[in-house]
């Protein structure tokens, strides 16, 4: 289990980290600025946001398919991990990543944990999620 910390935010002496737990088996397809999400330096929003539109948003007919839109596109929290995970996977990583795992049989060990903690040591766990979510929205 790879920990990466990495301070977001620091106000009146409040600080803010990422702290990001992953798995071994898929620390390889993590950018390479991962751990800068939320963070001053995260520049990725437009990508993310490019990425969210052409793999769903723009992919679907909201009329031949509005279950879709009402179940995913239109749901704040989904939109919101869809991005998380554009945000710190490498999608050429991810589909070489792909190519070379034919088969996976443990989702559950291919994990990335999300917190953030601030400088008082509380923990919040922002997103669990394995490669069955990523494989999802890829």
């Amino acid at each position: 289990m790879i920990e990466k910390k990495y301070l977001i935010e620091e106000e009146n002496n409040y600080l803010k980290f990422n702290l990001f737990e992953v798995s071994d088996e898929i620390e390889e397809i993590l950018a390479d600025d991962y751990y800068k999400f939320n963070s001053k330096e995260y520049s990725k929003k437009q990508i993310v946001e490019n990425m969210y539109n052409n793999n769903f948003v723009n992919k679907y007919d909201r009329k031949k398919q509005a279950e879709i839109f009402s179940l995913y596109i239109d749901n704040e929290k989904f939109k919101e991990k869809v991005l998380f995970i554009y945000s710190i996977i490498d999608e050429e990583k991810y589909k070489k990543f792909v190519n070379k795992n034919d088969e996976i049989e443990n989702p559950g060990n291919f994990t990335i944990k999300y917190s953030v903690i601030d400088s008082e040591n509380t923990k919040v766990l922002m997103y669990n999620i394995s490669i069955a979510d990523i494989a999802f929205v890829f």
